[in-house]
């Protein structure tokens, strides 16, 4: 009797225990479902006007319509912040009574981070936004001191003190780290527009000056990895025209007005560099984005999602989540509690680009910790946007630049890197991918040329870069297409001369020469001269570069490329290739190796003929050609010549 006294009491717990799980799922499921979520903010194509109306006051273009400033005011979001703050700082005692009223209602109810009151479908997350809310919180508490911020309830001082932690630990992380977002045409202006303004207009002279310091750091990426003014590599966010290259590429004239004709910046996020009066662009960055010599130039960027426990990142308090999202790291196994708790304490479900979280949002998953479990099961595509930490190789001459991220996650997915290509002079580039989707589908990133469907393996040395693709033989349920197939953009029509032969692609422009390599036969797409295709899922792309003044002619380069040693085999992803004496293999699971000596694809932070730097180096030295710039973040350090 005992006994089954006892087991019709278990009975009992876990019917009670089944039903207590079936009302708390059930009340979560219509909690979720009754979330508002805000719709896209700020409207796209809508026409803001600060940025000139900024231009036209320094320049004395008067009188100013000051109807042109209504749209910024009606949709202000942080990429509009920064040119309303030029103008109020710059021009404040110039303004008409009534926009200097519309401007300060505008600035007093912004909502500046994800932790105030309300809500919206703004991005806060991502590096570059991280230091323009905090910049544009901290500039405009110093205008308001006393002021009561409406949408916050906190006063400007009181905003000024969380700005300003959280300025100094992003620009600390860039400094230990440097940018997640590494080399990013895009998103490199943003981070100017900010610390430009903070350099401007900041009190605080820590502030001011480590922002000084950061920015030399971004510069000497923009220099280091420019050719011909036209600022162009690997990259760990990167669109379909920053990828596809040319002049373009130039930082909206920064490359040009600083190293270039002199051009003078055009209005927008980096006209603050032109007219600032307190940074100056040490001369030695000059000197190394005009260097013609044949250089090598290796670079480690950011953090891995393993690093972050070692490194003191692994939590959830502000700091922490600051460098998780500022990698996009949302629903990675070991990020994903961070997210969730994070999302929930700050009610971020209403965010348009944060609502699928609410798959996750159930109390069984949180109370028993098995969001890391669902993740790991689904693999959802999310898991591609985190962007982790990049080894990267370039190799520059006078004429052209070739670049690799090295070993970098293959196989995984990917948002908006960039993973190998080449610039042809200031020109254009090639590259290959593996397309998310066809060119006509409805999601913007990763795309047909943005990002990739699944990551290659990547090595290069030298010359020679080379890439295996292992693509699955069936979709992540999570993946929209899968497709059999990758590409390169190869535009025939900017070339002088193209020749394609069975898996060989040769292009010439000038005096640079280029091959591209596949496993399998290669076309381009019907009605296309630029997309061309490989079949296959299980395959290989090399390029190899070259130039007039080192193969001699374009035929002499064609035959060499033509006899070299080539085998790939598609069971054990291993590509062999043999050029100018050297034997070089890369295989999927041991990496790469050259006259079968492995190679070590993870770099110092910084080496490069222009500087030798550990990670977390307390100094950093910069030379070339008798300049130099010498920076200690720590010391508030900075000498050049």
């Amino acid at each position: 009797m005992k006994n089954l006294r006892e087991l019709i009491t278990l009975k009992k717990i876990a019917l009670s225990l089944i039903l207590l799980l079936v009302v708390s799922i059930t009340f979560d499921y219509f909690k979720n479902r009754a979330i508002q979520v805000y719709p896209n903010w700020p409207p796209h194509n809508a026409r803001y006007q600060e940025e000139k109306i900024y231009s036209d006051l320094v320049t004395g273009n008067l009188p100013i319509d000051w109807n042109r400033l209504a749209t910024t005011l009606q949709n202000m979001d942080d990429f509009r912040t920064p040119g309303v703050l030029q103008i109020l700082y710059g021009f404040g005692d110039q303004l008409p009574d009534s926009v200097r009223k519309a401007i300060d209602a505008s600035l007093l109810s912004f909502r500046y981070w994800m932790d105030e009151p309300g809500g919206n479908s703004m991005c806060y997350w991502s590096e570059n936004h991280q230091i323009l809310y905090a910049m544009s919180e901290y500039l405009a508490g110093q205008l308001y001191p006393d002021r009561i911020f409406t949408n916050s309830g906190l006063s400007g001082k009181a905003h000024m003190q969380k700005a300003s932690k959280r300025i100094l630990d992003w620009l600390g992380m860039r400094w230990k780290y440097g940018f997640a977002e590494f080399y990013s045409n895009v998103y490199y202006k943003e981070d100017i527009s900010a610390l430009v303004n903070l350099i401007e207009y900041a009190e605080d002279k820590e502030i001011v000056e480590k922002s000084k310091i950061i920015l030399d750091l971004l510069f000497y990426d923009v220099a280091s990895q420019s050719i011909k003014n036209v600022f162009s590599s690997v990259s760990g966010r990167a669109y379909e025209h920053t990828r596809k290259g040319g002049p373009v590429n130039n930082l909206d004239g920064v490359t040009d007005y600083f190293w270039g004709n002199g051009a003078p910046i055009r209005p927008g996020k980096t006209y603050g560099l032109m007219v600032s009066q307190k940074y100056k662009l040490p001369s030695v960055f000059t000197e190394i984005a005009k260097d013609t010599g044949n250089v090598v130039i290796r670079q480690c960027n950011g953090l891995d999602l393993s690093q972050l426990r070692e490194e003191g990142y692994e939590g959830s308090e502000e700091e922490s989540i600051q460098m998780q999202f500022g990698m996009e790291a949302f629903t990675n196994p070991g990020i994903v509690r961070n997210t969730m708790a994070y999302v929930r304490k700050n009610g971020l479900f209403t965010n348009l680009a944060l609502k699928d979280l609410r798959m996750l949002n159930y109390s069984v998953l949180n109370w028993l910790h098995l969001e890391p479990f669902i993740v790991r099961l689904i693999d959802p595509y999310s898991n591609g946007v985190a962007i982790q930490q990049g080894n990267t190789y370039t190799y520059k001459t006078k004429d052209y630049s070739l670049f690799a991220l090295q070993n970098h996650q293959p196989g995984g997915y990917a948002d908006q890197q960039y993973a190998a290509g080449m610039s042809i002079g200031n020109s254009f580039s090639i590259f290959h991918t593996h397309p998310a989707q066809w060119e006509d589908g409805k999601q913007k990133t990763p795309g047909y040329w943005v990002g990739y469907g699944r990551f290659p393996l990547v090595a290069q040395d030298s010359t020679v870069n080379l890439a295996i693709y292992n693509l699955p033989d069936h979709k992540n349920v999570s993946e929209k297409q899968l497709l059999s197939f990758t590409h390169a953009w190869f535009p025939a029509g900017k070339f002088d001369s193209v020749q394609v032969i069975r898996n060989y692609a040769f292009g010439k422009k000038g005096d640079t020469y280029c091959a591209l390599i596949g496993r399998n036969p290669l076309h381009y797409k019907s009605g296309s001269t630029d997309d061309l295709i490989q079949e296959g899922k299980q395959t290989c792309w090399i390029i190899e570069a070259g130039s007039r003044e080192k193969d001699g002619t374009f035929e002499n380069f064609f035959q060499r490329i033509l006899k070299n040693r080539i085998s790939f085999d598609g069971e054990k992803l291993t590509l062999l290739y043999q050029s100018n004496r050297k034997e070089y293999q890369l295989n999927w699971e041991s990496g790469f190796s050259i006259n079968q000596l492995a190679i070590n694809t993870r770099y110092k932070r910084f080496d490069s003929p222009y500087i030798q730097a550990e990670k977390k180096a307390g100094e950093l030295k910069f030379q070339l050609n008798g300049k130099f710039l010498i920076l200690n973040f720590n010391q508030n350090k900075r000498e050049f010549n």
